[in-house]
């Protein structure tokens, strides 16, 4: 019951280049027996779930998608690939669709950002941002303990003052 997924070779290209989207996660065909159904196909669109079907592809056994598609006729900026899947009733399969971001660039534009850099990003990066971040986080925890200590020490300080010696009390 997993919500379908698309990734994408490539996240940015010139309109007529070729690039991969693969995906997992959508519903594969029963196997066999008395009432299994046969999977529907999975159609790729451009920008939106009424977009132009870039391809349609039969997801396998367990409900993973491949396709080599090109990048449609479009003006430089970003667009989206979505992956739709309906049952037989025509409804939508569980978990679809399933959308992925893509750049179109004019000749000789550079990416916002590539797959690569995505990845990068989620995967440890060493970036002055994510650097900053850690740096934060440390510098929170330390302030975090040193307050913990004083107040530990402040409680300790606050319970030796009152407690009665144990002379006083056998004279009471």
């Amino acid at each position: 019951t997993n919500l379908a997924t698309l990734n994408l070779s490539s996240a940015s290209g010139t309109p007529g280049s070729a690039f991969t989207v693969t995906g997992s996660s959508f519903a594969a065909p029963s196997s066999g027996g008395i009432g299994a159904s046969a999977a529907t196909p999975v159609q790729l669109h451009w920008n939106s779930v009424t977009g132009s079907v870039l391809a349609t592809v039969m997801p396998d056994q367990v409900g993973n998608i491949s396709a080599a598609v090109k990048v449609p006729q479009a003006q430089p900026g970003f667009y989206t690939i979505v992956g739709t899947q309906t049952t037989k009733n025509g409804t939508n399969e569980y978990g679809t669709p399933a959308r992925a971001s893509f750049q179109v660039l004019s000749p000789g534009q550079r990416p916002v950002a590539t797959a690569n850099a995505f990845q990068a990003a989620s995967f440890g990066s060493t970036s002055p941002s994510s650097t900053g971040v850690i740096a934060l986080t440390v510098a929170l925890g330390v302030a975090g303990l040193a307050l913990f200590g004083a107040a530990a020490g402040a409680f300790a300080r606050q319970t030796r003052r009152h407690r009665v010696p144990a002379a006083q009390k056998a004279e009471k």
